[in-house]
């Protein structure tokens, strides 16, 4: 898989992703008290060249997949495409520059590429966190559903 780069959504299909890392949370929350990995990120672009930090996480078949990009560093964007091809994708839903998504249900199991970058593109070199938290179906932790694109 080739493309680096922060994509329109057909583009992020078609593409793929080198590099992208697998990550697995193998902890699925029942209760109300939020749960989840942190996750330490860097977007590291070198000469201009925007490049978005990639990994691929885990979900279970009907289960909430909620990722927040916990940082006012620069204007992040998170796009997450599941396994079948559906995108998803938030600038500020977390607050001021954080986006957050929530897939309720996740459409099948399997690894989300999630990437993220600067919500316009530019080429930025900062520090991250991603909380990466699995709930079971409508668990009150996933707040308000990202609709696919």
């Amino acid at each position: 898989m080739s493309s680096k780069l922060l994509l329109a959504p057909a583009l992020l299909l078609a593409a793929g992703f080198a590099n992208a890392t697998d990550l697995f949370d193998p902890y699925v929350g029942q209760t109300h008290i939020p749960m989840g990995v942190l996750l330490n990120g860097t977007l590291n672009d070198t000469n201009g060249n925007a490049e978005p930090w990639v990994a691929q996480l885990y979900a279970g078949a009907g289960e909430c997949l909620s990722l927040f990009v916990d940082s006012t560093e620069f204007d992040a964007k998170l796009v997450v495409a599941a396994p079948n091809g559906t995108v998803f994708r938030d600038d500020n839903s977390g607050g001021e520059l954080r986006p957050w998504v929530n897939v309720d249900p996740t459409p099948m199991q399997g690894w989300y590429t999630v990437q993220v970058a600067h919500s316009a593109g530019l080429p930025q070199n900062a520090n991250f966190q991603l909380v990466y938290s699995r709930y079971s179906k409508d668990n009150v932790n996933c707040g308000t559903v990202t609709h696919p694109l």
